[in-house]
């Protein structure tokens, strides 16, 4: 039987054997022109295109990337199941470090956002936790868990799922929790921690002022840019940043200068 993959290059994932660094070879090339045909990626990493469609297949099912005949495109809009797909790796990382500082017995309070929801996959096997939250994708996460959920109630962003407005303000009033793990799109020295999203960034900074054990949770790529929706330029109210090891020293050292436990 002849073998359908072209010769390896050096340095190139192969096919069977090596299905995670094909699919991480397809991703970047994806990801860094935004559109892709599977002829010419087949071509560029040397390896099949039934090598590459299965890895454009596993990517569309994480959110990285949307087929179209004989192409693939870099996903780019604000559903959380797209999003977790870009910066997979990095995500996965900082939900295992934010969960490590979730104890027994705890309330927390997950916002909203792809790092945020891989956080609640990695909490729904415990037992002793309510979690209180306004989005609905991550509430799903924890369907037939032991986790206890609480959701807040607001006005329905359909493609993130997230409740917001007054509604979500107001019933914050009358909830407690120890610890708030938030998302956010955006960071710079000048504009703090933004957001792309105004009726979010308003719900999020009213989960700020309560006075909670305040997390960021987000991947690094997010430093160095800035939103027009601004979440919180006052750093003392927050606790700390869990991201991912690609975080720029300088920055790193800003923020622990600032008081911030920076996990990474």
């Amino acid at each position: 039987m002849s073998d359908d993959r072209p010769a390896r290059r050096p340095g190139r994932p192969s096919g069977a054997s090596g299905r995670p660094a094909a699919i991480d070879a397809v991703s970047e090339a994806v990801l860094r022109a935004g559109s892709r045909k599977v002829a010419d990626l087949a071509l560029d990493l040397g390896l099949s295109e039934v090598t590459v469609r299965t890895a454009l297949d596993a990517l569309e099912r994480r959110g990285v990337v949307r087929r179209y005949h004989g192409e693939a495109r870099a996903y780019d809009g604000d559903a959380i199941p797209f999003r977790m797909g870009h910066h997979y790796e990095e995500k996965r990382r900082i939900a295992l470090l934010a969960s490590g500082l979730v104890q027994a017995g705890e309330t927390i309070l997950i916002e909203a956002g792809s790092a945020a929801a891989f956080l609640a996959e990695s909490l729904k096997e415990r037992r002793d936790l309510t979690v209180l939250t306004p989005n609905l994708f991550i509430a799903r996460i924890f369907r037939g868990s032991k986790v206890r959920v609480v959701v807040l109630g607001g006005a329905y962003q359909e493609e993130s799922e997230s409740l917001v407005g007054n509604l979500a303000v107001k019933a914050l009033e009358g909830l407690g929790f120890s610890k708030a793990f938030v998302g956010v799109s955006g960071y710079t020295p000048a504009s703090g921690f933004t957001l792309n999203d105004f009726a979010r960034a308003e719900l999020t900074r009213a989960i700020l002022a309560r006075g909670a054990e305040n997390w960021i949770l987000t991947d690094s790529s997010k430093f160095g840019a800035s939103h027009a929706a601004s979440v919180c330029q006052d750093l003392s109210i927050l606790t700390g940043i869990v991201t991912d090891p690609g975080l720029a020293p300088e920055t790193r050292a800003r923020l622990e200068s600032a008081g911030l436990r920076v996990l990474c």
